[in-house]
């Protein structure tokens, strides 16, 4: 993705352009460089570091370089490549992507001018990529993540450090909103992420909580964080917020609806809209209750209860409190909303569409567990664990930014794509791409003219009429055989106690 590549783009269209500078945002060899040892680095701490190695490994011989992973054939480069395609692929094994590799799949990433990466792998196991990811460092997939999410701030027209609040049309609106994600239970995924427990043990599975802030414009994800389900998620957004820019406005549901909340936000210069329960507009209507379609400008002092997030001082936040009633399906939705935003710039109507965008939180977290297959991550480590969420975050805001090139506004209701579909045009096009295959394209230009014109053929089909409500029910078939509970070694002893009579 050079220059006159990206110059070139820019000349057919501004979308070309946007695309290229997000594949060369993550596929670039430069930026991947910063990461690597030079070819004659010695072993040093921080080139250790660089490098991902593992502590306490072998010393190299006197006079000889640091190992790194610039000498193999699983590079920084190539594993951060592969670990994206294990998300947006049907087969997410490792065999598949040593499967891709020998078949040329990653030719193009090659270190070295004129030999071809499938023709050094030899062999078919799979240990040397799984080697290779435990290698990747942790800090280059945040990295990744967090070039690719102001690359698609700038997509959107973003600037990238408002020294004043921009007008409503050029505020970053993030939804955020939280979910978990399972994991079997081993040892060390045991002592980061511990697993639930009652009267009858622990669970075998552990539970990774997870809070992600999804652009409401595109989709893509501008932040995210992880930890153990012990903590909550309210909790978990103060960091997140923390390295959000100033004049961002979160969306939130009731789950956010809280006083931190708000607190860490005026702290930061920042701006919430978020739905509260009924019970704690109540306390703050303080016996004058709201008609629907009015709002009043509040104090929420803290209680004992609320939680005060680090660097936060003084007991109360102001805002304007709305009440607004809703009619959906024949039944009535009493939608109470707080937020900071200023009256004369930000109506009310304007706020409730602004909320309304919401529910897309939910749908991107479908499409990242189901589409991408991170309901369950199988992995045996912590560490692992953290770069699956990550790079499964990186590939699924990769086929977002290209969604979004391709015309869809989210905000707009306009354009609606099939994900799903994106995902195996994007997969399609990068195989081709990174095996140096000829699509009949020519230039960079109009080989993703051509991926977004494809994008752009699956439109979701509209509804004439509006789907009713379904119950909350999951088919299942007759299952002849009961759930394994515990590990396999203590039901081989329960099988084995004398049956009583």
């Amino acid at each position: 993705m050079s220059a006159a590549r990206t110059a070139e783009a820019a000349r057919t269209g501004p979308s070309c352009a946007a695309v290229l500078k997000l594949f060369a945002t993550v596929f670039s060899p430069r930026w991947i460089k910063g990461w690597q040892l030079p070819p004659h680095h010695g072993t040093t701490a921080a080139g250790q570091a660089h490098a991902g190695g593992a502590k306490g490994g072998k010393k190299n011989a006197p006079g000889h370089p640091q190992r790194g992973s610039y000498q193999r054939i699983f590079s920084l480069g190539v594993t951060l490549w592969y670990l994206i395609f294990q998300r947006l692929n049907d087969d997410p094994t490792l065999a598949a992507v040593v499967q891709d590799l020998r078949a040329g799949g990653a030719d193009r990433l090659s270190p070295r001018q004129g030999k071809k990466l499938s023709q050094a792998a030899c062999s078919s196991q799979t240990s040397g990529y799984n080697q290779a990811r435990q290698r990747l460092p942790l800090a280059l997939v945040q990295a990744a993540l967090a070039h690719l999410g102001e690359a698609l701030r700038k997509m959107t027209g973003l600037e990238s450090s408002p020294q004043q609040a921009p007008p409503a049309n050029r505020r970053d609106r993030r939804l955020f909103d939280g979910s978990t994600l399972a994991m079997l239970r081993t040892p060390d995924l045991e002592k980061a992420f511990p697993p639930g427990k009652n009267q009858r043990g622990a669970s075998d599975w552990c539970l990774m909580r997870i809070v992600v802030g999804f652009c409401a414009r595109t989709g893509g994800v501008l932040s995210a964080v992880c930890g153990a389900q012990q903590l909550s998620e309210q909790a978990m957004s103060w960091s997140m917020m923390e390295h959000a820019r100033a004049f961002t406005v979160w969306i939130g549901d009731r789950n956010f609806g809280v006083w931190s909340i708000v607190a860490q936000a005026q702290r930061l210069r920042q701006d919430v809209l978020v739905r509260m329960t009924r019970p704690r507009a109540n306390r703050l209507c303080a016996g004058q209750p709201l008609a629907s379609g009015q709002e009043r400008f509040v104090s929420w002092h803290r209680t004992a209860s609320d939680k005060i997030p680090p660097g936060v001082h003084g007991k109360k936040v102001t805002g304007r409190l709305i009440y607004v009633r809703l009619k959906k399906d024949g039944h009535g939705i009493d939608l109470w909303l707080f937020t900071t935003l200023p009256a004369a710039e930000y109506p009310l109507a304007l706020l409730v569409q602004w909320y309304g965008q919401r529910w897309q939180a939910e749908l991107n977290f479908r499409y990242v567990k189901t589409q991408l297959k991170m309901a369950v991550l199988h992995v045996r480590s912590a560490a692992m664990a953290r770069k699956e969420f990550y790079t499964g975050l990186l590939a699924y805001s990769l086929v977002r930014g290209v969604m979004w090139a391709a015309g869809e506004r989210l905000e707009e209701n306009r354009r609606a794509l099939s994900f799903s579909a994106a995902r195996r045009v994007v997969l399609l096009r990068l195989k081709q791409w990174g095996s140096r295959q000829q699509s009949g394209c020519g230039s960079a230009a109009r080989w993703v003219q051509s991926l977004l014109e494809e994008v752009l053929l699956h439109l979701l089909p509209s509804r004439r009429h509006a789907r009713a409500s379904e119950p909350r029910r999951v088919r299942y078939r007759n299952r002849t055989f009961p759930p394994l509970r515990g590990s396999r070694a203590a039901a081989r002893a329960r099988e084995a106690l004398p049956k009583s009579s």
